[in-house]
């Protein structure tokens, strides 16, 4: 099981956020060896949140798995007291779910992140059903990456870590992930934007691209 903090940093606090979540997450690390840790950065002058221009990005995010959610909470609280007076409570958000490997891989230097919300008249169940047994298909034929990955998200597990946490957000339905060792051979292979407007196309079955949004992080695994 996986759960994300989601964290929206306060105006002029992206960097300090960054360093301080990478020294308070290693601590959490040390707290927790049967867990992996992961913090995640959003990188400098990042191109994909103006695919999502309605929704501010994550600036942060303290990512944590481990076999089961029991500790998940109680090792990220910690996390978040020691970046608070950073960020804004209530437009971070924390989700609890399952990721699902597409394709496998090591943690990669760079990851985009698409927190997905279903349109309406789509239960999760269904959203989840047609994410897995189909749209993944693109993931297989994007260019340039080296993973991918779909966090499928519950809505029960997500909200009751985001009201223990004390953030604002916990509403996401899925996080297409997608790894990178790095960018040029992604927007190389997509230049002509076939697969982007064919993804898209798709996406349009049931997301809710508006209220979604897109980032991409550099991966520190403490």
């Amino acid at each position: 099981m996986r759960l994300q903090v989601l964290l929206a940093a306060r105006g002029g606090c992206h960097a300090e956020l960054g360093t301080r979540l990478v020294d308070a997450a290693r601590q959490a690390a040390e707290a927790a060896p049967q867990a992996r840790v992961i913090a995640l950065v959003e990188m400098a002058d990042d191109p994909f949140p103006a695919a999502n221009p309605l929704c501010r990005p994550f600036e942060a995010v303290l990512e944590l798995q481990a076999p089961g959610t029991s500790a998940l909470v109680p090792h990220a609280a910690p996390v978040l007291g020691a970046v608070r007076d950073l960020v804004h409570l209530d437009l971070s958000g924390a989700i609890v779910g399952e990721p699902q490997e597409i394709i496998p891989c090591d943690p990669a230097p760079l990851r985009y992140l698409y927190a997905m919300r279903r349109k309406a008249g789509t239960t999760h169940a269904e959203y989840i059903e047609y994410y897995f047994r189909h749209h993944s298909r693109f993931g297989h034929r994007t260019p340039g990456i080296v993973g991918y990955t779909q966090f499928h998200c519950d809505p029960d597990l997500s909200a009751r870590a985001a009201a223990d946490l004390g953030v604002g957000q916990h509403a996401v339905d899925s996080v297409s992930e997608l790894h990178f060792d790095g960018l040029e051979a992604f927007f190389a292979g997509t230049a002509d934007g076939r697969l982007g407007e064919e993804a898209g196309q798709d996406e349009a079955r049931f997301v809710d691209r508006a209220n979604s949004v897109s980032f991409c992080t550099l991966t520190h695994v403490v």
